[in-house]
């Protein structure tokens, strides 16, 4: 499975743990298959980890599960085209770029 895919698979399911469950493991698997993009995957499966450890025991709105799938989405396609490019300097601002962003959000996960 490719990033891309593991993009769309994750923006078509449903919000809630269930889909940050499936991305830790599709991020897990990417680490070892793509190594050279180790870090860009680790961040990922960190923030899904973190989502599922924080959630999946209590009763969250609709509406912040849409949220968040929406926040989240927004990294994975900043880091899907980055890795598209396949430019080492530009997938390096990419990371800095979702970290930045990160770090001024709510930090939900």
């Amino acid at each position: 499975m490719t990033f891309t895919e593991v993009v769309n698979t994750f923006a078509d399911s449903l919000p809630g743990t269930d889909s940050y469950v499936k991305l830790r493991k599709a991020m897990q698997k990417l680490i070892h298959e793509d190594p050279n993009n180790a870090s860009v995957y680790f961040l990922i499966f960190g923030f899904a980890r973190t989502y599922v450890m924080l959630y999946e025991d209590q009763e969250v709105s609709p509406q912040f599960a849409e949220d968040n799938q929406k926040l989240m989405l927004s990294y994975l396609k900043i880091l899907d085209e980055a890795l598209k490019k396949a430019d080492g300097a530009y997938l390096y601002q990419a990371l800095n770029r979702v970290i930045n962003e990160y770090e001024n959000s709510k930090k939900v996960f």
